[in-house]
């Protein structure tokens, strides 16, 4: 099995290193990750941003100028683990993908665990799983929650048990065969220093608050969902994503693409709705 493995917390996390020790044991391992930390940037391209030989000054362009119009070189060193590649990961998946053709594209593992249907865009680690499952290539993010520890005093070590799981998801998954049903899955585990008790196949969370605020001239955004399930007291339902992290469970999220249409008696209607927009 090719295994092509990205993160969004840079090349040199230890999650990213825990992963790719556990992930040995099942196939072949290609690391193509971003050289610093790419979090929160959700599918970012910096295909767009950089001059055809890999230039970014602010400028913002498609490589239209250059001798192979809309390309863009994207910088990198050779790194013991693989590839630093100076950009997001979705560019690593989209480098690796070619490049290499993996039978799976993992992410992980992540030093936070990634929740709910309204963070996912934003998260570096589930959009690779996207951007792989959008290439035909089957997905999957690793997390793991770590809210209440010190996460510069993380080492490999510490991410071990959920890079064992993650490892054992994706050899049951392709196992398997759901990928003719499931695109791309989002697995989180809970804090090492916390016992798992089971597994629980999710749904991302609906729920979802961000506050912000103007005071004293400088702007700050609180996120309330993180301080509620840092005292153990979340909205969330049973059967989601957060839930099963909060009662000590991993949590296996299948998911589909998004944006994948709608059903034809709702395009009937939209039809009707807009069919005079244009005059």
């Amino acid at each position: 099995m090719n295994i092509l493995l990205t993160n969004d917390d840079g090349i040199d996390a230890p999650g990213l290193r825990a992963l790719a020790a556990a992930l040995e044991a099942i196939g072949d391992v290609t690391v193509v990750a971003p050289a610093q930390n790419q979090s929160a940037v959700g599918r970012g391209l910096s295909y767009g941003r950089m001059g055809p030989d890999g230039s970014n000054g602010g400028a913002v362009g498609l490589g239209d100028g250059s001798d192979d119009p809309f390309t863009v070189t994207i910088p990198h060193e050779s790194h013991e683990l693989g590839y630093a590649i100076h950009g997001t990961p979705c560019d690593c998946v989209i480098l690796g993908v070619d490049t290499f053709e993996p039978d799976v594209v993992v992410a992980g593992c992540n030093a936070g665990a990634n929740l709910g249907m309204h963070v996912l865009p934003r998260s570096g680690t589930a959009s690779a799983a996207t951007e792989a499952a959008s290439l035909g290539v089957p997905g999957i993010a690793v997390s793991m929650d770590v809210l209440g520890l010190d996460r510069s005093a993380l080492e490999p070590a510490d991410f071990e048990r959920a890079s064992v799981i993650g490892r054992n998801v994706v050899d049951r998954a392709l196992s398997a065969d759901v990928f003719d049903a499931v695109d791309y899955f989002n697995v989180n585990v809970p804090r090492p220093d916390r016992s798992v008790e089971g597994v629980a196949i999710t749904h991302p969370t609906a729920q979802y608050d961000m506050h912000a605020d103007l005071a004293d001239g400088r702007f700050s955004i609180h996120n309330p969902l993180w301080a509620e399930m840092a005292q153990g007291d979340i909205p969330d339902e049973d059967g989601s994503d957060r839930r099963a992290v909060l009662d000590q469970r991993v949590s296996i999220s299948p998911l589909t693409l998004p944006q994948s249409g709608i059903d034809d008696g709702i395009v009937d209607r939209l039809d009707d709705c807009f069919d005079d927009v244009a005059n």
